[in-house]
């Protein structure tokens, strides 16, 4: 699985969280992590994200970034029949595994998961759809919920 991700230009406490995050996402299996086969930065939210659109990539976690930075590209990557979730992390909380479940994408809240196009299973209808769910499940299990402060409330 190839994940897409920025630096981000944060260089405080949220820099070390990302590492730690990265880190675990591309850990192996048996040692606890999400055994991810590849990380790429490519630049920019919009040009990950179109790799995500394109099938290029599987998936795209960013934590930092602004409204104006993922707006277009959530369109695009839906209109590709990917799908975008809200990128805030359960790495560390205390949470039910009922309550582990990848939420809508909040566009204010600056973090987003975006999960490329994953057709149906041959009679499953909808089967696409729920593995894609589990593939941002996956990654929020492995990351940090990172503060940062929502767009218009600066």
């Amino acid at each position: 699985c190839m994940l897409v991700s920025e630096h981000g230009s944060s260089h405080d406490e949220t820099l070390q969280s990302r590492m730690r995050s990265l880190t675990r996402l591309l850990l192996a299996k048996e040692h606890g992590g999400a055994g991810l086969e590849s990380l790429r930065f490519a630049g920019a939210a919009t040009s990950d994200m179109s790799l995500v659109a394109k099938g290029i990539a599987e998936i795209h976690w960013e934590i930092g970034l602004h409204a104006w930075d993922i707006a277009a590209a959530s369109v695009i990557v839906t209109e590709s029949g990917g799908a975008v979730f809200d990128g805030a992390g359960w790495w560390g909380l205390d949470m039910a595994e009922g309550e582990r479940e990848p939420r809508p994408l909040n566009i204010w809240n600056r973090s987003i998961v975006s999960v490329r196009y994953i057709p149906d299973l041959p009679g499953q209808p909808g089967s696409g759809r729920e593995l894609q769910r589990q593939l941002a499940k996956e990654l929020l299990t492995h990351v940090e919920d990172i503060p940062c402060t929502p767009d218009g409330l600066h």
